[in-house]
């Protein structure tokens, strides 16, 4: 049955008659975030912040920022004392969103370490025209700091020394969808429906990649369980973020010596890939609200995937990284003080009551377990220096 909220734009319709009329459903969530001149994201409709479409860690105000800058401070502290010659420390932001992290980075870092704003380059990596130029309003503001824009491709030809964070990003990659149905696996893909001569998008099942069966191949040793699981519905459903060995691989590529920090949704595989979760983590977001039908308002919506744990890390060791650790955001966040942000606000006036509260409420939310708090931080090192030795504080035990 067509689902009437599933009406196809007219500028999808002619990018899928293109390609024959059906498309992967790796192809259409591309299309739909990252068309040039109709994605979600290339165009600058996205909207972050309690106003927008959906909140994230840094739009809920500088103390996210102020937080993680503790342990960044760390990391370059680190790599200067490791003798390592390089020109600039670059602090490198993997779409930057609003811009917000990164210039609350700054100012964060220039409070705690002041010495180190004249050795840092920020460099902000981002594809999306629409998205860049609201982060050039924001960043440019910013005074006594060395900042550009890049692409992976040039960051390759001229690596760096530094940090990498990626916040809120990988859960944006399109993914392929798998669907198993009477011991068979089919690839997800997206067709027209014209009905009435209007045009709908449906769901259609095609012929599994050479990649997928690959994958599946790998799948025992890959995410420790068995997978599929035993005892799943008809058309079980789930994602596989196929272009991660991709990214990994080019990321290596930019950084000589220093880290790289992902935070992101993410689970262990044996939650990933639960029978229990038939229909995978896909989810479209949109003023604030959470709806499954991904297929709806296309170009109008986020689409989000979490990443499986053990695949991810997988996929970076087998590019050359070294895996750190990981823990939840709550965890990592109480590690680097927020106890302490948190105690502070007890000596709050009468007359800044209510941005105290506000405040408050803020950095709960940072760390709520069934929100923020529950995304995961994964740190990756890169070094071709054997005195290299990071301090990961944020996996520490919390500060009391």
């Amino acid at each position: 049955m067509i689902d009437p909220t599933a009406r196809c734009p007219e500028w999808l319709i002619e990018r899928m008659i293109d390609s024959g009329g059906s498309i992967s459903f790796h192809k259409y969530m591309d299309l739909v975030l990252n068309d040039p001149e109709n994605g979600f994201y290339s165009t600058g409709r996205l909207k972050i912040g309690k106003d927008g479409d959906f909140c994230t860690s840094p739009s809920l105000g500088n103390d996210f920022a102020r937080l993680l800058a503790i342990q960044v401070v760390d990391w370059f502290l680190d790599l200067e004392k490791s003798g390592i010659e390089s020109e600039w420390l670059s602090l490198v932001e993997i779409g930057p969103g609003e811009g917000t992290l990164s210039r609350d980075l700054i100012v964060a870092i220039a409070e705690i370490e002041p010495a180190l704003i004249n050795k840092i380059e920020l460099i902000l990596v981002e594809l999306n025209v629409g998205m860049k130029e609201r982060q050039e309003k924001v960043v440019n503001n910013v005074e006594g700091i060395n900042c550009r824009w890049s692409n992976v491709e040039d960051l390759i030809l001229s690596p760096v020394t530094g940090i990498i964070i990626a916040n809120e990003v990988l859960d944006a990659f399109p993914v392929e969808r798998l669907v198993f149905t009477e011991n068979k696996v089919f690839r997800q893909g997206v067709s027209l429906r014209k009905i009435n001569d209007e045009y709908f998008l449906e769901f259609i099942d095609l012929k599994p990649t050479s990649e997928i069966m690959q994958f599946l191949k790998d799948s025992n040793s890959l995410l420790n369980i068995d997978f599929p699981p035993k005892d799943i519905c008809d058309r079980w459903i789930t994602e596989w973020h196929c272009d991660l060995p991709i990214w990994f691989g080019k990321l290596s590529k930019i950084l000589i010596n220093g880290l790289l920090l992902v935070v992101d949704y993410a689970m262990e595989s044996k939650r990933y890939y639960n029978v229990r979760r038939e229909d995978g983590t896909l989810i479209s977001y949109r003023n604030q609200e959470a709806n499954p039908n991904v297929l709806n308002d296309a170009g109008l919506c986020d689409l989000t995937a979490h990443l499986c744990i053990e695949s991810t890390v997988n996929y970076a060791l087998t590019n050359g990284w070294r895996f750190m650790g990981e823990t939840r955001q709550g965890q990592a966040l109480l590690a680097l003080g927020l106890s302490n942000f948190l105690y502070s606000l007890q000596n709050t006036s009468s007359n800044d009551l209510s941005a105290a509260l506000n405040r408050r409420e803020s950095l709960l939310r940072l760390v709520h377990p069934m929100g923020l708090g529950d995304f995961r931080w994964l740190a990756f090192q890169k070094d071709h220096s054997e005195n290299l030795i990071l301090r990961n504080r944020f996996l520490e035990d919390p500060i009391s």
